[in-house]
C-alpha cells in the first residue's frame, strides 16, 4: 500500500512509458525480457490481428503492437490503457471468462503469458479456434505440458521451445514456445 509518493512510479516497456502500479509484474532481468520479446516476435511473424492474453502491463503487447489486451489485474490494465490508448486493453479474468470461439475468430495471432496455473480454460477454447499462431511464455514447465498436449490435441503443432534462464543461481527456467495451426 502506498503511503507517499512524491513522483509515481514509471517503467519504459518497448520505449512506451507507463504507470507502476502497486503490485504490478515485470520480468526478472532486462535480457530475460529480451530473449522473451524476440522469442515471441518471432513466433507470431508478421501476423496483424494480435492479442495479448494475461497481458500484465504489456510487455509483449506493447512490443507486438497487439490490437487487444487482456489483463485481471485493474491496475495493470488501467496502466497499459492509459500508456497505450489506441490498443484495446480490457481488465478480464480470463479463467473465469476466456476469449471464446467468436472472439478468436478475428485473430491471427495470440500471446499468452499466463501465471504459474497455466490457461488451461483459455487454451480449450484456443484449441477449438482458428488462430493461426500462438505465441505461448510460460514460468511453470508443467502447466506449459498439460496446455501444450491441450493445443496439439486440438491440432495445432508445437513448432519449437526455447528456454530463458532469467533467474540467476536458480534452476527456474522460464520458456517460451511457438504453436502454429
Amino acid at each position: 500500500e502506498t503511503v507517499y509518493q512524491p513522483v509515481p512510479a514509471t517503467v519504459t516497456l518497448s520505449g512506451v512509458p507507463l504507470a507502476f502500479p502497486t503490485g504490478g509484474f515485470l520480468q526478472a532481468t532486462e535480457d530475460g525480457e529480451a530473449a522473451l520479446v524476440a522469442a515471441v516476435r518471432h513466433c507470431i511473424g508478421q501476423s496483424s490481428a494480435i492479442a495479448d492474453l494475461f497481458a500484465g502491463l504489456g510487455t509483449f503487447a506493447l512490443a507486438v503492437r497487439a490490437s487487444y489486451a487482456a489483463e485481471a489485474s485493474r491496475d495493470s490494465a488501467a496502466a497499459l490503457k492509459q500508456a497505450a490508448p489506441n490498443m484495446n486493453v480490457e481488465h478480464r479474468d480470463l479463467y473465469r471468462r476466456p476469449l471464446d470461439g467468436s472472439e478468436l475468430e478475428r485473430l491471427d495471432a495470440v500471446v499468452l503469458d499466463p501465471p504459474r496455473a497455466g490457461a488451461v480454460e483459455q487454451i480449450k477454447q484456443l484449441a477449438a479456434s482458428n488462430v493461426k499462431r500462438i505465441a505461448y511464455v510460460s514460468c511453470n514447465p508443467a502447466t506449459f505440458a498439460r496446455d501444450a498436449r491441450l493445443l496439439v490435441d486440438g491440432g495445432y503443432t508445437l513448432d519449437w521451445v526455447r528456454p530463458v534462464g532469467q533467474f540467476r543461481w536458480s534452476t527456474h527456467v522460464e520458456l517460451a514456445a511457438c504453436f502454429s495451426r
